[in-house]
């Protein structure tokens, strides 16, 4: 089984990406970390169905929360 926090930083990853390459507009950002925690957990985790969804919505809301709180950290004021 894939550890969380790995699935976290691939989820922050990947929503940069789409950021960067579809130049998607950063208020979509949440709901897209949500989006892709969510296919990442019920792809990669080895539980029942109701604990994937759980863990997709924990993993897709700690990327989103986690990318948020860097760039309060590094003082970006824009993108």
């Amino acid at each position: 089984m894939i550890d969380i926090a790995i699935l976290i930083t691939i989820t922050i990853s990947l929503t940069e990406f789409a950021k960067r390459t579809f130049k998607v507009d950063k208020r979509y950002l949440p709901a897209i970390s949500l989006f892709i925690g969510l296919i990442a957990s019920v792809l990669y985790l080895d539980m029942s169905l109701k604990m994937q969804v759980a863990y997709g919505l924990m993993i897709g809301l700690s990327a989103s929360g986690l990318f948020d709180q860097s760039k309060i950290v590094k003082g970006d004021k824009h993108d």
